[in-house]
């Protein structure tokens, strides 16, 4: 099975069984990150971090398909335009990360040893991608 479809069939899971996870996801960011909770502030009706998860889950489909340069694009512009609200480094790894650790815990007994695969190969892919630039 190819690395997208397994990554699309634990996506599908976890929409099937949670619907919207914005508050899955940004519960588990705050409770392991709880100061980055106060960027969020103006965001009162949850647009910014719905339109991130979506971005994310785009990103993470793009790469599962191969090289991808819509992800490579989105997350590296991203990382320079978070930089301006002082997230600190390594967050774009911790936020794939949760979105892995939140897909998981709800496919439950579902999630294969090949979707733990091709999320890992996914996820070292956006690591590389959310990694500085040289100078």
């Amino acid at each position: 099975m190819a690395q997208t479809d397994l990554l699309t069939d634990s996506l599908t899971l976890l929409s099937e069984r949670a619907g919207d996870v914005t508050g899955l996801v940004y519960a588990r960011l705050f409770a392991a990150y709880p100061e980055l909770e106060d960027l969020f502030l103006m965001d009162t009706d949850g647009g910014v971090r719905g339109s991130m998860l979506s971005q994310a889950f785009e990103c993470l489909m793009d790469l599962a398909e191969g090289p991808g340069t819509m992800a490579e694009t989105v997350i590296r512009s991203e990382r320079v335009n978070h930089d301006t609200y002082d997230v600190p480094a390594g967050m774009f790894e911790v936020f794939f990360d949760i979105i892995r650790d939140v897909t998981k815990e709800v496919a439950g007994s579902d999630w294969s040893p090949l979707m733990e695969a091709a999320w890992a190969s996914v996820l070292a892919d956006a690591s590389r991608l959310s990694q500085p630039l040289p100078a």
